[in-house]
Order: C-alpha cells, then sequence, then structure tokens
C-alpha cells in the first residue's frame, strides 16, 4: 500500500476537480505556484470564479470532514486563515470514495468545518445535512 503524504492528496483532489471542469466544458485557468489562496480559476456563471480544492481521506461514521480555513503552520494548525473573499467556491473531494462536490463560499459562511455525507446519519437526523449529491457539479452548474 502506498502512503500518500498530504501535497500528494491535496493533488490527487485539484486533479478531480480539475477533470470534473473540464468534462462539463467549463475554461479552468491554473495559477503559477503555490502561493495564491487559491487552486483555479474556472469561467461559469457569467464571471472568472475562484476556487480552493479541499480533499479528505477517509470518511467518519458515512461523512467526510473539510476544513475552510489555512494554517501558517501545518503541523500546528495555528493562525488559521479563513478564505472569505479571496474564493468565490470550494471543491470538496473525497479520496477514499472518488466523491466530489461544489458548494459556494456564501453558502459555507463563516464555517470552519464542512461535513458532507455519503451516507445518512444513524440518528435519521435530516436537517442541515450535506450530501455529495446535493452539490454535484451537474446539479450546480446545471442550476446556474
Amino acid at each position: 500500500m502506498v502512503v500518500l503524504n498530504s501535497k500528494d492528496i491535496g493533488n490527487i483532489g485539484e486533479s478531480a476537480a480539475l477533470y470534473e471542469f473540464i468534462k462539463h466544458g467549463i475554461p479552468v485557468c491554473l495559477p503559477w505556484g503555490d502561493n495564491l489562496r487559491y487552486d483555479m480559476v474556472a469561467e461559469f456563471n457569467g464571471k472568472l470564479n475562484k476556487i480552493q480544492v479541499k480533499t479528505s481521506e477517509k470518511p467518519n461514521n458515512g461523512a467526510y470532514c473539510f476544513r475552510t480555513e489555512s494554517s501558517y503552520n501545518h503541523t500546528t494548525n495555528k493562525k488559521c486563515l479563513k478564505y472569505g473573499l479571496d474564493v468565490d467556491y470550494f471543491v470538496f473531494y473525497a479520496l477514499e470514495d472518488s466523491k466530489i462536490a461544489i458548494i459556494s463560499t456564501e453558502e459555507i459562511g463563516n464555517n470552519s468545518v464542512v461535513t458532507i455525507r455519503i451516507s445518512p446519519p444513524k440518528n435519521n437526523q435530516k436537517n442541515k445535512i450535506r450530501y455529495f449529491e446535493d452539490y454535484s457539479f451537474d446539479k450546480i452548474l446545471n442550476h446556474m
């Protein structure tokens, strides 16, 4: 079994996002280097949208959790920075299940973590639950 480092995991997620945009006929620009607050720019909804991609390796109880902040120090997770107006959309990629979702920064609001489910919760909760299929590229991009 190959052990992936965090950079490899992020690269897989970014590749999956790029594939989805291209598959849907959406032009994408990739910034040079990795010093910007976004991973790519995609042209849809009549404008250029800054996209931040987040990847999670494994689900926990049928859900993947994604941080919507960056940190100066990835080891200590100190000095976390919210993306705020630096990003228009997040693309979330679930590595183990090869699931992908796109959610506007506006919908995420100030949440530091976004949880997206692949299966219903055991307590049958229905309110404020996000499922990958509800945020698929097909659903979101067809409503623009």
